[in-house]
């Protein structure tokens, strides 16, 4: 039988023995579900927490808009759409502030300004400027000398003049996902509240899946037993901790009414 090999690490026995013993006796025994089984629920948990939370178990190469040239796959995993250059980009602090879509960041390989396409460069960022912060997946843009910054602000200027924004102007390549020195060291270091998570959303899409009662009860002997279980908190309880996580990775979200 091929090794079931989850994105997380996550084995399917250990979870198996972990989490699902003393599930509610409406369900099946733990011992009674296929590995099979298992382990598609713990790959759509993994599948749906890298979709709402823009996350990956495992490095991703990412490029904007790659040429027809390269594999994906091969030269490289996710293909998105270039980033915005808005009029404000080096107003005030922001300091061409950048806010990547997939965290968290591990490296960038390379930013460049093209217009109208990516076949007419402008400027490919040095190295030296780029500022990362990682786990937030932001990066900005700092010109390491005096004579530069002048030279970048004309520059940029004589191209984007008007004071209009332009989209998808910004090319960006970066390296984003969990890593470590098995590509997966990480998550049970720094992000065990993550493969906890995950964990706890397999177990949710079991229980969901059952249709189990609300209340049951059980007697023998002169002996009765009441319990009641209501999916929606265990639900709740899965989204707060979602939201605790979320905030962890991208900051606290603010809403201005």
């Amino acid at each position: 039988m091929a090794t079931l090999e989850t994105k997380s690490g996550i084995e399917v026995e250990d979870f198996r023995k972990d989490y699902l013993f003393g599930l509610p006796s409406q369900l099946r025994k733990s011992s009674e579900w296929s590995s099979t089984f298992l382990y598609n629920k713990i790959r759509a948990a993994e599948d749906t927490l890298e979709r709402d939370l823009s996350v990956y178990y495992t490095p991703k190469i990412i490029m904007s808009e790659p040429a027809a040239t390269l594999i994906q796959g091969t030269d490289y995993d996710i293909a998105e759409p270039a980033y915005d250059y808005s009029s404000d980009f080096y107003v005030g602090e922001r300091w061409g502030d950048i806010r990547l879509r997939r965290y968290p960041v591990r490296s960038v390989q390379s930013v460049k300004f093209c217009y109208p396409n990516i076949d007419h460069r402008i400027m490919t960022v040095p190295p030296v400027w780029v500022r990362l912060n990682g786990p937030f997946g932001r990066i900005r843009l700092v010109p390491d000398s005096a004579s530069m910054v002048l030279s970048f602000t004309a520059y940029m200027l004589s191209i984007f003049s008007g004071g209009r924004g332009v989209p998808q102007s910004i090319f960006v390549n970066y390296t984003a996902g969990f890593s470590g020195v098995d590509g997966k060291a990480d998550l049970a270091t720094d992000y065990q509240d993550f493969l906890e998570l995950t964990k706890r959303l397999a177990v949710l899409n079991i229980v969901e899946d059952a249709f189990m009662p609300s209340s049951t009860s059980n007697s023998a002997d002169g002996l009765s037993q009441s319990q009641s279980y209501v999916i929606k908190d265990f639900r709740g309880s899965y989204e707060k901790s979602l939201e605790k996580f979320r905030n962890k990775i991208k900051g606290v979200r603010l809403a201005v009414v």
